[in-house]
This record gives structure tokens, C-alpha cells and sequence, in this order.
């Protein structure tokens, strides 16, 4: 056997049968009657081998790697999570690709035939290969040269944007046109043409990180798909083909010529009229503003970060719809609001400013320069439903760009006098009242370091006068006493049944505020004081729908009691003349903030370097707080307070959302409220006579009893100071005992 193999591959014997074949074939060649076979054999052979060829192309393309129309059935595209706000507007997307699935029945029927007109004309025609766009495609790219317009009709398209791992488009090869050929045939065995038209709309790269027409919309137009023009579904036809190169943000004049192009397919294909050509083609290409994929960035962050331990990375890929309070319009009045307030802050308006500017501190930047701090004035805003803790409104900072820490969850800070109203709740959980008398004289507290010696703001004292007057005018050597009286431990009780999370450690400042306590947290707290003494946990989300509106969450914290009803509603009585004739008086300004008809208590607070100040408010039904300061915690100005910069922020949102409502009712009085008269520190019973009527919490009654009036201590008064020795009885006159008696020129005038 070895004998014979060599035979057949001895040197020189297959180039001599090769030339021997040759001259043979050349000879038949010759003759007219055997160049015919020649031929007929030949073209036999060239076909059996292509015939062979694209078998073996056909069956072994993706060598068993390829998808097929099963796969595409059941396939989950990646989609952008949207937050919604309360009237169902976008304010947010989380995602890995940002897609969002649309019906096709939905759309105008504009839209999706002009990516038809454009990409596959034969559309409705072709069972998924086009082949005379195909021979067409050859065609021009041996004329033109490689890179001229493809053959892929938009059933080949998708099978590429499907499997993008499995056929990537940058691979030039017969095996990848192949595989796309067979699943794009599969697909039109598997699905009719509305189906694969939808897959294509909701699948297609169309730039700047958008999947799919709707995502496209929103990023380019600021709309639905369902509500695109025929100029805007012709910007957005023009992309596949070269979706980075057509990007109409980064190459307007390039997308706008693209469109034109599209615009004449359109008209061709019988979609508008030679008027509608030609006045599109005169219209200069019209995007929404840049940055639209945020609104209320700081909020959209906070719910990021609370539904990411919820949903993993479901949260990125799921489609989920998340439902939010977020009111836009309160949203956008906070946001303007405080910017309007910090710049007139910046610019002078209350007094002397030093410190640097926004707008200062902007124009140093560099192009792309990153921030690490922000040494501007800073502030934020939050709105809440008093009742359900639904989150209306957040601004935590001025420029999310420049700062993404949101000071309203994130920061902790000295609330000073906007804390006071949680002493005053805690002494009337311990019997007092709110006409209950306290001193507001000069204080001395020895501690550790020495003495501290606190002060009022204006540096005056105000005497013996009433929670009612301390609270409603801010004084701090009052509420350090009263604090003091009621003790620490029942006011830390108090505070974290309210929902505070800081420590409050046990010096005696930390009544008038000096502890810090993030911003969220305090304002949720006054929540309790205006819903009837309910504890409210600040809701970020109302609730979590999949793709198909199932709802996968619905948070509802059960409630949980923080104080008596009656406590709450004495405390929003008191705190309502802080409002209507205290130091939060601008909130009833005639120009920006509220009417009179609109009930309103709060709160205003200023540490005492007026490093921070505050207000913190609610109407029956509408909650919200404000803080100004900057991040390094130093004195605003001089004079600076929360009820001259803090409160007007507070006003103008307030207005905004009471401008074309009915006003609230007032705050109903709870069955727990009873007035009573007393005295000192006890009420009065009935067979008592005097004492001053005021308003109790039934539950935190002192001792009720008629006071016990003693006997004067007996003051002895000598009658007869001028005799010798010693009364015998008080108020008797003396009694000379013998030894008094003088005796003349004895020494000393005495007997001796």
C-alpha cells in the first residue's frame, strides 16, 4: 500500500497531468462542436459549486451560534425604568440602554412608514430579502466604491439589533449576511409585518444612547413618539443609517440634510404632498433644549437610591414605571424660587454679602472641569403631604451638575430655632400650657468648660411671660428653662417619635437647636404637629408598575402615633401665631405669600452665627421647609435670619400652590382638647375660685386641686422698741422684769 501512495505523489506526476488536461481542454476549444460542451460543462460545474457553496453557507453560518425566530418571540429587550411624576410626565430614566417599548397602534401612521419609505420601500412586498435592493447594492458599491448604500431590508436589520453579540454589524463577512438572511426568513415565516415593524421601531440604535423611536423622541424632541410631526419622524427615519453621524444635536446641518433626503422618499412613497416637501425642506431642524432627561435630579436620585436595594438590576433593564407626588409645577416654583432668593441673597439685597457667588464661582470653571466643592450660598427646598408623607417637591442644591450631594437627605444640620417647637411639645406632654408662665431673665449654666451664659437674639430679656409669647417671638432663655424643667430624656421621647434619627446629646444649647439633624427629617417631623399627631416617613415612590402596569410595590407604611391629638393641635395653635403675627410674618406678605384665608403655622430658625437658617411650615394639607447656608458652615451675613431669607422662599411656593385652589379648612379641635383654669402649675377644680382659662391635653392634665393657702409666717413687730427687755408675748407690750429697772448712778445706768 505504501508502494502505491507513493506512486501517486512522486514529483512532477500531477504538473504533468495538469498540462496534459490543459492542451486537451485548449483543443476542444478549438473546435466549434466541443467548445459548446465545454461551456454547458462548465457552467454546470460553476453552479454546482455555488449551489454547494451557499449550502454549506447556509447550513453552517454561526457554526449552530445563530438565533432563530423562537429566540426573537421570546425575547426581553433591556428597558429604561421611567419616574413619573404625579400627573404622569417623565422626570427621570434608569437604565442600561435606554428603551422604552411602544405599541405600533399607537403611533401615527407617519412615523413608522417613513423609516419604511426610507430603509425598505418593498417592505410589505419581500418575505425578508430584498433582491433586487440587494443586486442594486453590489451594483453601486463596485461603482462607487465600498461603503455606499446596503442591501439589508429592515427585517435584516433587526436580526442584527437583536443579537448584536451573535451578528455584530463591524464583521464584513459572508457568514454574518448569511446568518442575518436566514433568521430575517425566518421571521417573516414566524411574525407578520406589523410584528416585525414594531420589533424594528422599539430595537433600532438611533443615537445619543436612544433604543427605539420612543426613547429617540424623548432625547431629540422632548415628546412621545405618538405625538411626532411628520418633520420630527423624518429627523428620526434618517438616523439608522448612521446614527452617530446623523446625531441632529452633534451634526445639525449633516441631520437636516438627512432629513430632506427622507422627506423625498416620504413624498415618492405617496406619504405628503410636494407642498408639504417643500415647505419641509424650507424648515430649519427644531430640537427640544438639551438636558431633558432629567427633571428634579436631586429627587430622581434619592428614589435611584432607595429602589435599587428594592429592585437590583431589574431597576436598569425592567421597564418599571415608577410613580411619584412630584406636583411640576410646585417643582419648578421651589427650584426658581430659591435660586431667585439665594441671588438676591449674593447680589445685596438684605445687607452686606462677601462670600463668593454662583455665578462667580461658574464662569471660573474650565470646559469639563470637575467640582469637588461648592463654596457658593447653597439651599433647599422640600414639599410634603402632611398626611401621607408623599414628597411634592425636593430642590437639594443649586446646580446638580455641579454637586450631586442632596443637602435636604444627606446633610446634617444645626436647625437652631426651627427645633424649639419639640421642647414646647414635650413640656406639654408634661402638664403644661400654653398661657403657663416661664421666665425669659438672664441665665448662667455651669459646664465642663465653665459657665455659659446664653442670650436672647436681639440681646434683650423679656421677664416672666408665656409659652404662648416665648414661641411665638423665638426667645431662648425661656425655652432653655422650660427645657430644662421638662428634662432631656422626654424630649429625646418626643423627637425620635417624630421621626428624627440624629442623636440629641444632653447639653442644655441643644434646646434652642444646636444639634444637627438632616433637613428631611426635621420637616417630616412638623408633619405630626398638622396631621393630628401622626408619625409620617417621607415617600419617595407611591408606587412601582412593570412594563405591563402591574403594580410590583406599593410602599404604605402603617401609621404610628407620635403624640396625642390634642398635643398636636395646641402646638399648631401656637405656631400659627409665629406665622400670622410672629418672626414668620413675611409669609403673609400681600405681594408674594399667602392670605389670611389660607390657615398657616411654622416655625422660623437661625443658629446663632446665622451659619443656618430655616422655615419650616404647613397649611392643612400641604407641608414644606427651607434652609439657606453653605456647606461649610459659616455666618451668612450679619443680621441674616430665617424669617427675613428663608420665609419668602416658603411664601412663593405656597402661593403657587394655593393660586386656583379653594383654601383648606382649618385644623378641626380634636375631643382630647379641654379648657381648663389654673394656677401656677395645677389646674383649678370646680370649688375653686381665680385662676386664668387655658387649653390642655385631657391625657396631660397636672394635678387638678384648689391650691392650699397658708398662714403668712407671723412677723413680730416690737410696739414698744423704746423699753428695755423683752416682750413676754409677740405684739404685747414690754414687761419690766426687776433687773431692768434703773438705778441712778449705777454703772451703766443699770442696778447693780
Amino acid at each position: 500500500m505504501a508502494t502505491e501512495w507513493k506512486k501517486y505523489t512522486a514529483p512532477g506526476l500531477w504538473k504533468q497531468r495538469t498540462m496534459s488536461a490543459w492542451a486537451r481542454l485548449r483543443g476542444a476549444w478549438r473546435n466549434p462542436a466541443e467548445r459548446k460542451l465545454v461551456i454547458g460543462l462548465g457552467v454546470l460545474g460553476l453552479a454546482a459549486c455555488g449551489t454547494g457553496g451557499i449550502t454549506a453557507a447556509w447550513t453552517r453560518a454561526c457554526a449552530g451560534t445563530c438565533p432563530n425566530a423562537e429566540q426573537v418571540a421570546s425575547f426581553a429587550p433591556r428597558q429604561a425604568s421611567l419616574v413619573l411624576d404625579a400627573r404622569g410626565g417623565v422626570l427621570g430614566q434608569f437604565y442600561r440602554e435606554r428603551r422604552t417599548l411602544v405599541d405600533i397602534d399607537s403611533l401615527p401612521r407617519i412615523v413608522y412608514m417613513s423609516f419604511v419609505a426610507i430603509e425598505d420601500r418593498r417592505f410589505f412586498e419581500h418575505e425578508g430579502v430584498d433582491l433586487r435592493r440587494m443586486v442594486a447594492a453590489v451594483r453601486d458599491n463596485v461603482i462607487r466604491g465600498w461603503g455606499g448604500p446596503g442591501g439589508s431590508t429592515i427585517s435584516m436589520q433587526l436580526a442584527r439589533n437583536l443579537f448584536p453579540q451573535q451578528l455584530p454589524a463591524d464583521e464584513k463577512s459572508v457568514r454574518r449576511k448569511v446568518a442575518e438572511i436566514k433568521l430575517a426568513m425566518q421571521m417573516e415565516r414566524r411574525f407578520d409585518k406589523r410584528r416585525i415593524l414594531e420589533l424594528y421601531l422599539n430595537h433600532i440604535y438611533l443615537g445619543a444612547g436612544a433604543y427605539g423611536v420612543e426613547a429617540a423622541a424623548r432625547t431629540y424632541f422632548g415628546k412621545s413618539a405618538r405625538e411626532l410631526n411628520y418633520l420630527e419622524a423624518a429627523t428620526l427615519a434618517g438616523l439608522p443609517q448612521a446614527p452617530t453621524a446623523y446625531n441632529p444635536r452633534q451634526h445639525p446641518e449633516r441631520s437636516e440634510r438627512r432629513r430632506n433626503r427622507v422627506l423625498e422618499a416620504m413624498h415618492d412613497a405617496g406619504l405628503i404632498t410636494a407642498a408639504q416637501l417643500e415647505e419641509g425642506q424650507r424648515t430649519p431642524l427644531a430640537l427640544s433644549p438639551p438636558g431633558g432627561a432629567f427633571k428634579a435630579p436631586y429627587f430622581v436620585e434619592t428614589v435611584r437610591r432607595e429602589l435599587e436595594d428594592q429592585f437590583g438590576e431589574l431597576l436598569y433593564t425592567g421597564g418599571l414605571r415608577i410613580h411619584t407626588g412630584i406636583d411640576p409645577v410646585l417643582q419648578a416654583q421651589a427650584e426658581q424660587g430659591l435660586e431667585n432668593q439665594l441671588e438676591r441673597i449674593e447680589k445685596g439685597e438684605y445687607g452686606g454679602f462677601s462670600g463668593p457667588t454662583y455665578a462667580s464661582f461658574t464662569a471660573g470653571l474650565r470646559p469639563g472641569q470637575s467640582v469637588t466643592h461648592t463654596p457658593y450660598l447653597q439651599g433647599l427646598v422640600v414639599v410634603m403631604d402632611p398626611r401621607s408623607g408623599l414628597i411634592r417637591a425636593m430642590v437639594g442644591g443649586r446646580d446638580f451638575r455641579q454637586s450631586q450631594f442632596n443637602r435636604a437627605t444627606q446633610a446634617q444640620r444645626q436647625p437652631g430655632s426651627s427645633f424649639k417647637p419639640f421642647v414646647y411639645a414635650a413640656a406639654l406632654e408634661n402638664g403644661r400650657s400654653p398661657l403657663s408662665g416661664i421666665s425669659d431673665g438672664p441665665l448662667s449654666i455651669a459646664d465642663g468648660n465653665g459657665v455659659w451664659t446664653p442670650k436672647n437674639y436681639d440681646g434683650t430679656y423679656g421677664g416672666w411671660t408665656s409659652l404662648r409669647s416665648a414661641l411665638r417671638n423665638s426667645r431662648n432663655l425661656a425655652t432653655i428653662r422650660l427645657g430644662r424643667e421638662t428634662g432631656i430624656a422626654k424630649l429625646r421621647d418626643l423627637v425620635a417619635r417624630t421621626g428624627i434619627r440624629s442623636r440629641i446629646p444632653g447639653y442644655p444649647s441643644v434646646y434652642i437647636g444646636s444639634a444637627g439633624v438632616y433637613p428631611v427629617d426635621l420637616i417630616s417631623a412638623y408633619s405630626s404637629f398638622g396631621n393630628g399627631g401622626w408619625r409620617v416617613e417621607p415617600r419617595y415612590v407611591q408606587r412601582v408598575d412593570d412594563h405591563r402596569g402591574r403594580v410590583l410595590w406599593e410602599p404604605a407604611p402603617p401609621p404610628r402615633r407620635a403624640m396625642d391629638p390634642g398635643i398636636a393641635w395646641i402646638m399648631t395653635d401656637m405656631l400659627r401665631e409665629v406665622v400670622d403675627r410672629g418672626t414668620g410674618t413675611l409669609a403673609r406678605d400681600d405681594a408674594t405669600g399667602l392670605s389670611y384665608d389660607v390657615p398657616a403655622a411654622g416655625k422660623t430658625g437661625t443658629t446663632n452665627d446665622a451659619a443656618d437658617i430655616w422655615f419650616v411650615g404647613y397649611t392643612p394639607d400641604l407641608l414644606a421647609g427651607v434652609w439657606v447656608g453653605f456647606d461649610n458652615p459659616h455666618t451668612i451675613m450679619s443680621g441674616a435670619t430665617g424669617g427675613t431669607m428663608a420665609v419668602p422662599v416658603w411664601a412663593r411656593v405656597m402661593r403657587t400652590a394655593y393660586a386656583n385652589r379653594k383654601p383648606p379648612a382649618a385644623w378641626p379641635r380634636p375631643s382630647d382638647v379641654v379648657e381648663r383654669r389654673f394656677s401656677g402649675r395645677m389646674v383649678l377644680s370646680s370649688e375653686c375660685g381665680g385662676g386664668t382659662e387655658d387649653l390642655f391635653s385631657a391625657r396631660h392634665l397636672p394635678e387638678v386641686g384648689c391650691p392650699v393657702r397658708e398662714a403668712a409666717p407671723m412677723i413680730f413687730v416690737d410696739p414698744t422698741p423704746e423699753l428695755p427687755g423683752r416682750p413676754v408675748f409677740p405684739g404685747q407690750p414690754r414687761v419690766p422684769r426687776p433687773e431692768d429697772y434703773v438705778t441712778p448712778g449705777a454703772e451703766g445706768g443699770r442696778k447693780p
